[in-house]
């Protein structure tokens, strides 16, 4: 064996570091894959020969199935242990990685991508577990803001990267770049993330609730990427929303009647952890609609070469990267609330600018703002994880982890469809800004409706506090 199991007190320093430097490392791929890809997006459709609903399945599909797979995962860890579905999506990613370069055709290359989503399903849905479970309350929220930042340096690093290989390499190199890191990180998770003792559980596994969940994923999903091109009130689109919610009634009432549910209702129930699930996913769903529609803009209206585009879109993991870590501080010594809100007033004022003035926006600007987004994101993504996590039950922590990424990967992929969606109903040069700005103002009024949930949340939270001190 490669390391011995430890109990969980006896953990050493070198240890940790060795876990928080893996863990880091797949956080990086994560948004690096995601980051390399969505800025070569146009350069596919023109590859490929393909339009925008056909190539947009190579950051949606990937999305979706960890999206679809995330809870699943998460359940998998609390029964078999962290450390072995976390480490073993590390290899599975990797063969994915190396496979889905050597793809002859586009359908293949969708195939392999699912491959490598779900080694990354593997990670993703257990990384924040294992920090929880290793480390001190008082150590988290900057151990999750050291997270943020790997996050952010991958989504900052992945556009420049795409940008450059778009222009001068094959696109094989867009899924192989990465490869080496991933080696590294399987070396480490495997010597360095502890066993611990008595970990597995053998409880039964929700095979239904599973299944369901990921039924309805799939019909939201498909339903959002299709509304400009169907029309949002067609009876396609009718059709899916209304099969979708009796998918997610049909789901909520058997997991009501289960014993050990698919989804961890127990600590949904707590409003502190609901709220905070709804804030991460809304959060990710404002920036992969940026992330998704201004390479395209940038790549039509303004004509820019792939390597300029990588370095502007690369100013909102800069500002991302830098608030992580100084937020997640924050948030350890004066709690999340205020620095959530300022986040989402951040990326609100972000979306309101592009609204109004994008068509009139030089470079300079645009970057500037992806700034100001980049810095609501970093004030809100590491205060509500530790946040919530801080308010979970501990035998809870690895589905609640495990919802954590799927929430974060949810919004991504909604943003995804959202971009990609307003684009596939089919646009003319000149109504491009017109038609992205249908996408931005969607996301101002998502965001209005997540910054009233946070100060409800916090009202109830506030009121719970008094009721106790009065019991």
């Amino acid at each position: 064996m490669i390391v011995s199991e430890i109990p969980e007190n006896m953990v050493t320093k070198r240890q940790r570091l060795g876990m928080m430097t893996a863990v880091c490392m797949g956080a990086f791929m994560s948004h690096f894959t995601a980051g390399i890809v969505n800025v070569s997006l146009p350069q596919f459709m023109n590859y490929f020969q393909t339009d925008y609903g056909k190539i947009g399945w190579i950051t949606i599909g990937y999305l979706l199935v960890i999206t679809a797979l995330l809870p699943v995962m998460g359940k998998l860890g609390d029964r078999y242990g962290f450390r072995l579905i976390h480490n073993l999506g590390y290899v599975i990613f990797t063969i994915g990685s190396i496979l889905v370069a050597f793809s002859p055709n586009l359908p293949i290359l969708l195939i392999l991508r699912m491959v490598q989503a779900m080694g990354a399903a593997m990670f993703q849905s257990t990384n924040i577990a294992l920090i929880t479970i290793h480390l001190q309350k008082e150590q988290r929220g900057r151990a999750l803001g050291i997270v943020s930042t790997a996050v952010a340096l991958g989504g900052m690093i992945g556009p420049i990267a795409g940008g450059l290989i778009a222009e001068w390499f094959s696109w094989r190199w867009l899924f192989l770049i990465h490869v080496p890191v991933a080696l590294v990180a399987t070396l480490l998770a495997y010597r360095y993330i502890p066993v611990r003792l008595h970990e597995r559980k053998s409880e039964t596994f929700d095979n239904a609730g599973a299944v369901l969940f990921i039924v309805f994923i799939s019909l939201v999903i498909v339903g959002i990427s299709n509304g400009s091109k169907w029309g949002w009130l067609s009876a396609e689109m009718i059709s899916i929303f209304t099969g979708s919610f009796i998918v997610l009634s049909v789901l909520l009432l058997w997991e009501l009647r289960q014993s050990i549910p698919f989804l961890p209702l127990k600590a949904l129930r707590i409003p502190a952890v609901s709220y905070g699930l709804l804030i991460s996913c809304a959060s990710f769903m404002f920036s992969n609609t940026i992330l998704v529609i201004i390479p395209f803009y940038l790549t039509g209206t303004a004509t820019l070469p792939p390597s300029t585009i990588g370095y502007v879109m690369a100013a909102y993991p800069l500002t991302l990267a830098f608030m992580g870590p100084i937020a997640g501080y924050l948030s350890d010594r004066y709690g999340s609330n205020r620095l959530m809100f300022l986040g989402l007033c951040s990326m609100g004022s972000g979306f309101v600018i592009f609204s109004c003035y994008l068509g009139q926006l030089s470079i300079g600007w645009i970057a500037a703002v992806l700034a100001i987004i980049g810095l609501g994101m970093g004030l809100i993504a590491s205060p509500n994880n530790s946040f919530i996590m801080q308010r979970t039950p501990r035998e809870q922590v690895g589905s609640i982890g495990g919802m954590i990424a799927l929430t974060r990967n949810a919004g991504m992929v909604f943003g995804s469809a959202l971009g990609l969606g307003v684009m596939n109903g089919g646009i003319e040069q000149d109504s491009q800004v017109d038609t992205f700005r249908s996408a931005f103002e969607i996301n101002i009024l998502v965001c209005i409706g997540v910054m009233v949930l946070l100060g409800y949340g916090v009202y109830l939270e506030n009121r719970q506090k008094k009721n106790n001190k009065k019991v």
